[in-house]
């Protein structure tokens, strides 16, 4: 068992994360802290312009993932393999909620980001910006992604009966999206969504 001392790396200000925190904001000087096995770390986490003013920004970590489709069975003879195959044929960025939400919604943002798009441009911090703890670390994001990549090939015009699909990642990173939240959940405040 390791102990760590709770304070933020930047500042010296005492930490208070949750039980389930992985990265926090210093109530001093703002900064990301990761919390992990190997300790504390400051992390660059990047604003995005927001729409509107937000309630608050919610943590992403955000990738540029490459797809391959390796394999794709199909029952009755119909098969969307062309229309998978075009839909991953590029890059795409993807962002993976790192707040704790429920595992739907969790998918369906992330499926929605990823189909839509949305081009994210940094701004510096603003003023007394604070976001949401990050709870969902790097390895269970990626568990996410491929539970959505699953779902995505299965909602497709065919009986998928088996799908095997080679994910890679590359450019990690933690990107703070402006939101307000109303009766349906968290809004994004940005341009895209």
């Amino acid at each position: 068992m390791k102990l760590l001392l709770l304070r933020c790396p930047r500042c010296n200000q005492a930490l208070t994360p949750g039980n389930d925190d992985v990265v926090v904001q210093c109530a001093n000087c703002h900064a990301a802290v990761g919390i992990g096995d190997g300790g504390l770390q400051l992390l660059p986490a990047q604003y995005v312009a927001p729409t509107q003013t937000p309630e608050t920004w919610l943590p992403f970590w955000v990738y540029r993932a490459k797809v391959t489709i390796e394999s794709r069975r199909t029952q009755g003879g119909r098969s969307a393999e062309q229309e998978a195959q075009a839909f991953w044929a590029q890059p795409r960025r993807v962002y993976i909620p790192a707040w704790a939400c429920e595992l739907a919604d969790a998918r369906d943002l992330i499926t929605d980001l990823l189909e839509k798009q949305p081009f994210l441009s940094a701004v510096p911090p603003p003023e007394g910006a604070a976001f949401v703890p990050a709870a969902i670390t790097t390895e269970d994001g990626r568990k996410l992604l491929e539970l959505v990549i699953v779902t995505l090939e299965a909602e497709r015009n065919d009986w998928m009966e088996h799908l095997k699909f080679d994910l890679r990642l590359d450019s990690e990173a933690l990107w703070l999206l402006p939101a307000r939240t109303d009766s349906d959940g968290w809004t994004l405040l940005i341009k895209g969504v």
